[in-house]
Parts: C-alpha cells; structure tokens; sequence
C-alpha cells in the first residue's frame, strides 16, 4: 500500500518542489558536516546520541517523502539508509569519531519510525476522517 497524494500534489507545484528539494540537500549536507565534527556536546540522556539519530533521520526520511512520489520502500528506504551507512564509514576513517553499527540502527529505526507513523497510523486515520 503506498500514499504518493502529498507528494503528487506538490510535485505539479514548482515553487513548492524547487525550496523543498534545495532544504534536503541542505540538510544532507549539513548532516554530514556535523557527522564529521570532531566533538559532539555531551548530554545528560542515556543515548541521546541514538535519539539523535532517530529524530534526524525521521526528518530525512519526511523531506524525502512529500518531495518525491517514487515508491517509500525500493527508492527512499535505500538512499536514506545509504546516507546512513556513508557517515558512519566516514566516521570510521575521522581520528575524533568512531564508527558504531548501533548508529545506523538508530538511522534506521528513524525512517521506520517515520513509516509506522505517517503510513500505517496518520494515513489511514486521515483517510477515514476525510471520506465524504
């Protein structure tokens, strides 16, 4: 079952497309800056960097969703969690980083995260809500 309504929509609005598209890879870029930032500010929350993964990549995994009206799981799933695997294996190779796997669950739990919500609990909740 696959939603594209949002993006279809905004796909025929250019003026919509064009800043979306650029404030993604704005945000990639900066993800990667940060990735490769020799320290990271230390918080008091039991793995909040993990959340922070989560949160980040929910938000990828949103941008990518209402800017593009290809398929969630064969075309989105795949660069995001590329995306993931990228900043990690460049971590790997920064003396002031490390790589750690459970980061990249944490990438990918995220964009499941985002799925659960928007597919499995918001779409059928508004589509019943929104039916004449």
């Amino acid at each position: 079952m696959q939603d594209t309504t949002t993006a279809r929509l905004l796909a025929h609005k250019p003026q919509i497309q064009r800043p979306l598209r650029l404030l993604t890879w704005a945000l990639l870029a900066l993800g990667l800056v940060v990735a490769a930032w020799p320290s990271m500010p230390e918080m008091n929350v039991s793995h909040a960097d993990k959340y922070m993964h989560m949160l980040a990549f929910f938000g990828f995994a949103f941008l990518l969703d209402i800017r593009d009206t290809r398929s969630f799981w064969r075309y989105k799933v795949p660069i995001l969690l590329g995306y993931g695997a990228l900043i990690e294996i460049i971590q790997a190779f920064l003396p002031w980083r490390s790589f750690d796997p459970l980061d990249w669950v944490a990438d990918a739990s995220g964009v499941l995260l985002y799925w659960l919500v928007w597919y499995v609990v918001l779409r059928p909740l508004l589509a019943t809500k929104l039916k004449p």
